[in-house]
C-alpha cells in the first residue's frame, strides 16, 4: 500500500500591492546582477532558465533536462491515444505505445530523452490507440521484457496491428509474460505492480491492468481504458492504493474514472491523455468533477502537451510542454 507523501501544492501567500513591488524590485534586481556576475564570469549571458533557478522561481526547468536519474512519469502526447513512460535510475518502463498517426511524436519524445532501451514495454489492452506504434518501439529500441494482458478473460485478438504487434515482440526476443495480480516488476530503483489483471469481458477496455508504480517518493496508479468492472473488481480485491499520480483512466471518460475509485487512490495529480477537440468529448464533465471532488489537481496533454510529474528535493514538481515553449518564447 503506497504511502501518502508529503504535500504537493504550494500554500498561495497574498500580498499587499506595495509588497507586490517591492518583491518585485528586489527580485529584478537580482536578476540583472546575476547576468552581469555570470557574464564577467564566464564571457556570456546565462539563459533565463539558469536565472530562474537561481532565483528559486517556480517550475524553471524544463522536462527534458530532468536528470535520468530522477524519478518521474512522462504522460507523452501522442493525441487521442495513450503512452506512459515510468523513469527511475536510468530505466524506463512504456506503458503503451499510442496509435500509429503518433508514431513519430512518441519517437522523437524518446529520443529527445535518451531512451534507447526499455527495461519493460507494457499493453494494457489490445486497442489501436493503445498499441499502434508498439511495433515501431520494438523495432527500434532494446525491450528486456514485455508484459501482455490475460487474453484468456476475451476473445483472442484478430486484427492485423495487433498480430503486427505479435510478430515484433517475438523477433525482438523481449521475455514475454502475461499479466497476474502479484506480479512485481523491477525499474531501476522503483517496481511495477500487477494489482489486478482485468475481468472476463467481451469488451477489451476491461483487460487493463491496474498497475502502481513506487519509486522514492513517487507512486503512480495506471489502469489503462479499465471501465467500471476493472475498478469494481479492484475495490473488491482491496487492491487499490494511495498514490501521489492517477493516470485517468480511458482517456478521462464517464465509463471510468468511479468515485469510490478515486477516493481509495487519493491523488494528489491526475493527468488525462487526449487529443485537441477530439469526438469522443473526453474527457467528460462528470470525471472531471470527480477529480475535483478528491482535491487533485488535473493535468491534460490535449491543452498542457506532454506531462511530467517527478520527485525532487522539493517535493513532487510538475512539468508541462506548452509551459515550457511559453518560457522560451518570453
Amino acid at each position: 500500500m503506497a504511502k501518502r507523501k508529503s504535500s504537493r501544492r504550494r500554500r498561495k501567500i497574498n500580498l499587499t500591492p506595495f509588497q507586490t513591488v517591492v518583491f518585485s524590485l528586489v527580485g529584478l534586481c537580482l536578476v540583472l546582477g546575476l547576468w552581469v556576475s555570470a557574464a564577467g564570469e564566464v564571457g556570456a549571458a546565462p539563459t533565463w532558465q539558469e536565472i530562474y533557478t537561481a532565483v528559486g522561481l517556480a517550475d524553471p526547468l524544463p522536462a527534458a533536462d530532468l536528470p535520468e536519474n530522477t524519478d518521474a512519469v512522462h504522460f507523452i502526447d501522442v493525441d487521442q491515444a495513450d503512452a506512459t513512460l515510468l523513469q527511475s535510475g536510468g530505466e524506463y518502463c512504456l506503458v503503451d505505445a499510442g496509435d500509429t498517426d503518433s508514431e513519430q511524436k512518441l519517437m522523437e519524445y524518446l529520443e529527445q530523452r535518451g531512451v534507447t532501451r526499455l527495461k519493460l514495454l507494457v499493453m494494457s489492452h489490445p486497442h489501436a490507440d493503445h498499441i499502434g506504434s508498439m511495433a515501431a518501439v520494438l523495432e527500434k529500441l532494446e525491450v528486456e521484457q514485455v508484459l501482455l494482458p490475460d487474453f484468456d478473460k476475451a476473445p483472442y485478438p484478430t486484427t492485423r496491428l495487433f498480430e503486427k504487434v505479435m510478430e515484433a515482440i517475438e523477433a525482438s526476443g523481449a521475455a514475454v509474460t502475461t499479466a497476474a495480480p502479484g506480479q512485481s516488476f523491477p525499474v531501476g530503483s522503483g517496481t511495477l505492480q500487477v494489482l489486478a489483471a482485468g475481468v472476463e469481458t467481451d469488451n477489451y477496455n476491461d483487460l487493463s491492468q491496474v498497475l502502481l508504480f513506487e519509486s522514492g517518493e513517487l507512486s503512480v496508479v495506471l489502469s489503462g481504458d479499465g471501465e467500471k468492472p476493472v475498478e469494481q473488481a479492484a475495490l473488491e480485491a482491496g487492491a487499490v492504493p494511495r498514490a501521489d499520480v492517477f493516470k485517468a483512466a480511458h482517456h478521462g471518460s464517464d465509463t471510468s474514472n468511479t468515485l469510490e475509485f478515486l477516493q481509495a487512490v487519493q491523488p494528489g495529480y491526475v493527468a488525462i491523455s487526449c487529443g485537441l477537440g477530439n469526438s469522443y468529448g473526453h474527457p467528460h464533465a462528470g470525471a472531471l468533477e470527480r477529480f475535483e471532488q478528491v482535491g487533485a489537481q488535473v493535468l491534460r496533454t490535449d491543452q498542457d502537451g506532454s506531462v511530467v510529474i517527478a520527485a525532487t528535493e522539493n517535493g513532487l514538481q510538475s512539468y508541462t510542454a506548452n509551459a515550457a515553449k511559453e518560457r522560451e518564447a518570453a
